[in-house]
């Protein structure tokens, strides 16, 4: 989007964020008479859905799953007419295990494992790497890893209506990306029925969250509908002296501008101001190389220490049905980013075993500002070849983010006062030099086009491609005396073609087997130890499998076996001494093989299941593990993720419970011993965690849910390899939440 464009696009939308609150209040005035209207006779719903067909919408679906996703392809299809493997995370699930965060929706997911970098930053990964790739209503989003300028996966959940995960690669509609998985967060969207909710929720660690949420018509014909979710929240942790606020603003209007035209307008405003963070977690090894163990509410982060994001995005849509039942739709979308980072954690070193001595603190300052600009414009529609019906969608994107900040003096390193036992977190506030200023740019640019074509009544045929162009530009200018040298890194890739092709075929009503093959294609900007960037990684994504919908959709299963082969993938060797930054190795001949079994949907009436199994094996040429980046740790090998709520029959149907269980296999990452003097190889075994819930529905408008995580208190680390420290994961907590629905 061109700069005066978008200099536009945000002046025509600013005038919707002085609006909507005015305008969305009004939807109170027609509540009284929504209530008046229904009566008192009001029953509460049952937990199915029969007789209800499931749409890609689910909210107020009571569902564990959805009747149409278009995140694969572009094309809205059934998860069983999807030849990739879809796992969706829907608003009653989110409900159900009392989500708060994208990341705590990620954590329980099939498929889906979790380490931590420190007390901020968590990475989701599948099928043996790291997740790189998330969207917001299909619009790609920045990602930037271990360095956390835009923390996605910590994004508020309040304002959604579900999350659509695409297992493997998605190079059609994302462009470059890992072949790991994409996750698309949907947003919820206005309704024509006024609705509205209240929620508070009172959690372990002094953790406080308020919630509310309306929607409705804005005019008697509903013709323009609104809708606004507020959110907030502030908790302490199980580590000492950490706390953070957060806060979610979302507002939403469509207008029905002819019965052919929709048009609409939103804003989706967040922030986060955590306190106490940490940068790494704690150090693995003893100076005379034994093991460390420290208590889990241990934190190495000084009191101050921050990670300050503020985002906002003003997003825009028109929706043009055209003859012959086709569709013309344009997207217009403008995120800006700021983040404010000042840190302080005493994390470096290796203590004394008796005097716990000797560390030193990771500390620094990094600020910026981005602003990206992304379009995309596509018509989709049926058309006739050969006496039969067929699909099609093509389409443009053009994505552009550009990012400036100053840079700080961080390369002198201070020793931690007195015995790391004793430390508090106390420590005075330190004021970093600036030094410099960088500004980094981000160009991709696509057309795409995909069809589905129907053989026969029982075969169906996806073939769709992808021509991209990448830009990446980075400078850093340092100011005369910094004793730095100024920097520059770039690439640029043109005519990339990312092919896709899939084929299912309906064994019967219920049963279908698949097979589906994309490209790979991901640019880096990590270095290696000359300063030199890596290559892209290029590769072939391979998956074959049987699905099945049973009761009409309703429950939804997949079997999956999937190949990954790729060149190029970053292997972390260590850290620049200089910059802080990693350093990484090309890896070739990387393998990755696997199988996936998921089972989602309702069972039977009162009774929904999510539940998969993953088995996902990599090795490089040398039938060696490789250790990722950005953090220097393998994946887990296999993980199953299962949740199960029952609503009681008869007299007890007020009441429904649940719980769930997830376990992994083991995880090794490297960590320098001073002892040996090189990287030794540590293990985190396997372990279960569950998690218990209930619900208790008073009546029509009042329910309690409590919600019981790591209910056997299972110590375990969940990071292991970020700058030589490992991270332990959450003890037990427990949450209650009062929902009032008008």
């Amino acid at each position: 989007m061109p700069h005066h464009f978008a200099a536009r696009f945000r002046f025509a939308l600013c005038p919707l964020a002085l609006a909507l609150p005015a305008a969305l209040l009004s939807l109170a005035a027609h509540a009284g008479e929504t209530a008046a209207a229904k009566g008192d006779t009001l029953q509460l719903d049952a937990t199915n859905i029969s007789g209800q067909a499931l749409g890609a919408t689910t909210e107020d679906t009571h569902s564990y799953t959805t009747g149409s996703t278009s995140s694969a392809t572009g094309l809205p299809l059934s998860i069983r007419e999807t030849p990739q493997s879809v796992t969706v995370i829907t608003r009653q699930q989110m409900d159900d295990r009392g989500v708060q965060s994208v990341g705590d929706a990620l954590r329980n997911t099939p498929g889906i494992s979790t380490q931590k970098y420190d007390s901020d930053r968590t990475e989701f990964s599948a099928r043996g790497f790291a997740i790189t790739n998330f969207q917001y209503d299909g619009v790609n989003q920045p990602y930037d890893g271990v360095y956390g300028e835009n923390p996605n996966n910590s994004d508020d959940s309040a304002s959604l209506d579900r999350i659509e995960v695409i297992k493997g690669a998605t190079g059609l509609m994302t462009g470059s990306g890992d072949p790991s998985a994409t996750v698309n967060l949907i947003r919820k969207k206005p309704t024509k029925d006024f609705k509205a909710s209240i929620s508070g929720t009172v959690g372990s660690w002094d953790a406080y969250r308020s919630v509310g949420d309306i929607s409705g018509s804005l005019n008697d014909s509903g013709t323009v509908r609104g809708r606004f979710v507020g959110a907030y929240s502030d908790k302490n942790s199980y580590q000492d002296h950490y706390s953070q606020k957060k806060d979610l603003y979302y507002g939403i209007l469509e207008a029905d501008l002819t019965p052919d035209t929709l048009l609409t307008f939103g804003i989706d405003k967040s922030s986060a101001t955590p306190r106490g963070s940490s940068w790494t977690g704690n150090p693995t090894y003893f100076s005379d190389g034994g093991r460390t163990d420290f208590p889990r509410h241990f934190n190495p982060g000084a009191d101050w220490s921050r990670r300050d994001f503020d985002e906002t995005t003003y997003f825009a849509a028109l929706e043009q049905a055209l003859a012959n039942d086709w569709t013309l739709k344009v997207s217009l979308d403008q995120k800006t980013t700021d983040h404010d980072t000042q840190l302080a954690s005493a994390s470096g070193g290796n203590p004394d075993r008796a005097t716990g001595e000797g560390m030193f603190l990771y500390w620094g300052r990094w600020e910026g500002h981005r602003v990206q600009n992304t379009a995309d414009v596509n018509v989709s529609g049926p058309f006739s070849l050969g006496g039969r019906e067929h699909e099609l969608v093509a389409g443009v994107m053009a994505s552009h983010s550009r990012q400036t900040g100053a840079t700080y003096d961080t390369s002198a390193f201070q020793q931690v006062p007195g015995s790391i036992y004793d430390w508090d977190g106390e420590l005075p506030k330190q004021e970093f030099p600036k030094n410099g200023k960088y500004e980094r740019t981000q160009s991709q640019n696509g057309v795409y086009l995909a069809t589905r074509l129907h053989p026969t009544d029982d075969l169906s045929v996806i073939l769709g491609s992808r021509l991209s162009t990448f830009k990446y530009n980075e400078d850093y200018g340092y100011n005369p005396g910094a004793g730095l040298d100024d920097t520059h890194a770039s690439y640029k890739e043109h005519g990339v073609v990312t092919p896709y092709a899939g084929v299912v075929y309906d064994l019967n009503d219920v049963y279908s087997v698949y097979a589906s093959y994309t490209s790979i294609y991901q640019p880096q900007t990590y270095k290696d130890s000359n300063g030199t960037t890596l290559a892209p990684v290029e590769g072939d994504s391979y998956e074959t499998g049987l699905k099945a919908a049973y009761l009409d959709g309703k429950l939804n299963a997949s079997l999956a076996l999937f190949r990954i082969e790729q060149d190029g993938v970053a292997e972390s060797i260590g850290t620049n001494p200089i910059t802080n930054e990693g350093i990484y190795k090309a890896v070739d001949g990387t393998k990755t093989q696997g199988i996936e079994l998921e089972l989602a949907g309702e069972l039977a009436e009162g009774w929904n299941l999510s539940a998969g199994y993953t088995y996902a094996r990599t090795r490089d040429a040398d039938e060696q593990r490789i250790f990722g980046y950005p953090l220097s740790t393998s994946k887990p090998e296999h993980v199953v993720r299962t949740f199960t709520t029952y609503r009681l029959p008869g007299a007890l149907d007020k009441i429904t419970v649940g719980g769930g269980i997830s376990w992994q296999s083991a995880f090794y990452g490297k960590i320098y011993s001073p002892t040996v003097g090189d990287y030794t190889q540590i293990k985190q075994g396997g372990y279960t965690l569950v998690d218990l819930m209930t619900r208790y529905q008073y009546n029509e408008h009042l329910s309690f849910t409590a919600n019981a995580n790591n209910v056997f208190d299972k110590r375990y680390l969940t990071g292991l390899g970020n700058f030589d420290t490992t991270f332990y994961g959450e003890p037990r907590n427990l949450t209650l939440t009062t929902k009032w629905d008008f």
